[in-house]
């Protein structure tokens, strides 16, 4: 009974605070203000992160190099915010969003790009994303095409990694790897039957599954900034797909070492002081 009611307490203030958190976010669009809008979702998502019980430890940070694309692991929708309280990034959700009401108008102010998630379409959002990777923006994908259950990264695949096969304003794109994945779960590392509370994968439904997860925290996640690379020292873009994904999985794998043998450790890393231009 204690469990639901503390659920029912931060569900109440999560709404709460998405309704408040649209009228910065929907002046700072119709303004044109873009840095004031990257700010916003970036406090914003610290905001909903406590809220909802979610710590975020990290290391490393985001290059400071542009163009600049971060490929990252997809487990859970917890993700989006999880880098968003981190650097003001902007993301590339599936097609099918921009018709879904109240979440269509957040990615539209955003600055999100929309994208096909199937291999044969993926260049079709080419133009708009290498535009916006052009203003300095840092863009954000999840090359597993999907969401994974947290037990192991799935196979990146190489039509995301078509937009370095091109210079972007006339500069050759830098593509910098991202491990996310969360250990604790109040207090205790998470083992492999408790994954199906915190990934979001599947057919499963949206709302049932955050109201478990709100009886679950405190969570930790631990966010990793890779090695940033470039085509060029790979050869090809199935070869820095591998090369990224690798990556990912090596440093998800230390993370969960450290797991069985330490505590966590709280990094201090300040997400706002990634400037990008508008």
């Amino acid at each position: 009974m204690l469990g639901n009611c503390k659920a029912a307490i931060k569900l109440v203030l999560l709404l709460a605070w998405l309704a408040f958190g649209m009228i910065p976010l929907f002046i700072a669009y119709k303004l044109k203000k873009y840095h004031v809008r990257d700010w916003v979702m970036s406090v914003g998502s610290s905001v909903i992160l406590k809220i909802l019980g979610i710590r975020v430890h990290v290391t490393g940070s985001p290059a400071e190099i542009r163009p600049l694309l971060l490929v990252s692991n997809h487990i859970t929708y917890l993700d989006i915010w999880v880098l968003n309280s981190k650097a003001y990034v902007h993301f590339t959700p599936k097609i099918e969003i921009s018709k879904w009401p109240f979440i269509r108008s957040i990615t539209n102010m955003s600055g999100s790009v929309y994208v096909e998630r199937q291999a044969s379409r993926i260049s079709d959002g080419r133009t708009k994303l290498a535009a916006a990777l052009a203003k300095g923006e840092m863009i954000c994908l999840f090359p597993e095409a999907t969401t994974g259950n947290g037990l192991r990264v799935l196979p990146y695949k190489s039509s995301f990694f078509s937009l370095t096969e091109e210079p972007i304003d006339g500069k050759e794109l830098t593509v910098q790897p991202i491990a996310i994945t969360y250990s604790y779960i109040r207090g205790l590392p998470v083992d492999t039957t408790q994954w199906p509370n915190i990934a979001w994968y599947g057919d499963m439904e949206l709302m049932p599954h955050l109201w478990n997860l709100l009886k679950m925290t405190p969570i930790d996640a631990e966010l990793v900034f890779l090695s940033p690379t470039t085509l060029a020292l790979h050869g090809d873009r199935k070869k820095l797909a591998a090369h990224c994904q690798k990556l990912t999985e090596e440093a998800i794998e230390t993370l969960r070492g450290r797991q069985r043998h330490a505590p966590v450790k709280k990094h201090s890393f300040n997400p706002r002081s990634v400037r990008v231009k508008d």
